[in-house]
């Protein structure tokens, strides 16, 4: 059965989509079979894994989620599931995704909506990573409880750090009521800087390393950590 990450953080502009990509691409290199959750509304893991134009798609997580509340049978996976150049299974996001709280509005037990549909798949694969929205509410909460761990990317800034703070003690909470198997796998400092035409992600190494020259979707990474043994 397959490990559920969540990479997550109430902030925006962290590095979470960068870390959810490349970490996809590097456990699909080493021969692990993956899927990769769009969690997002601004469906940025989308568009980096090649679909161009997301508001097109007919079928989406959103799509899956609504047919779990309705207690409608779930699309066929062929509906959704976009293979991508990598070997990644990609189920993707558009801005449907925006109406997500309005969805789980008087929905018996929204926050386990998600991992329903993650439960239907999760023998499928080696791991599965969830990109999560920047924000607290319905839908962190759904990322947290389905997940076996979370990677939690921030920046080195006091601002930040003082926001992260507020995050774990959200999540401990959570984790004590409805998770108690969820752990914090890695909080990772992120700090990007523009190049040419490229951006760096520069993070401590804990597992493996992207290359310095090695370009996956249009980012390249320099020492992009990933799982700790």
């Amino acid at each position: 059965m397959g490990k559920v990450l969540g990479i997550v953080n109430r902030k925006g502009g962290v590095g979470k989509t960068t870390t959810a990509t490349t970490l996809s691409y590097l456990l699909s290199k080493e021969g692990c079979k993956v899927a990769l959750i769009d969690f997002d509304g601004q469906r940025h893991t989308t568009k980096l894994c090649g679909v161009t134009a997301p508001e097109q798609l007919s079928v989406t997580i959103y799509d899956i989620l609504k047919c779990i509340v309705m207690n409608e049978e779930l699309p066929d996976k062929e509906s959704y599931m976009i293979r991508t150049e990598t070997g990644v299974d990609l189920i993707p996001a558009n801005n449907k995704l925006d109406n997500f709280g309005k969805l789980m509005c008087d929905t018996d037990f929204a926050e386990y909506k998600l991992k329903e549909f993650v439960d239907t798949i999760k023998e499928q694969y080696d791991y599965i990573l969830i990109d999560g929205m920047p924000k607290m509410g319905t839908a962190m909460i759904n990322v947290m409880i389905c997940c076996d761990s979370l990677i939690i990317p921030v920046q080195s800034a006091t601002l930040a750090v003082e926001g992260m703070a507020e995050f774990l003690r959200a999540f401990h909470r959570i984790k004590s009521h409805a998770n108690a198997e969820t752990q914090q796998e890695k909080t990772k400092q992120c700090q990007r800087k523009q190049t040419d035409k490229k951006e760096i992600c520069r993070t401590d190494t804990a597992y493996g390393r992207v290359d310095e020259r090695d370009t996956f979707w249009g980012w390249t990474g320099e020492e992009v950590s990933l799982i700790p043994p």
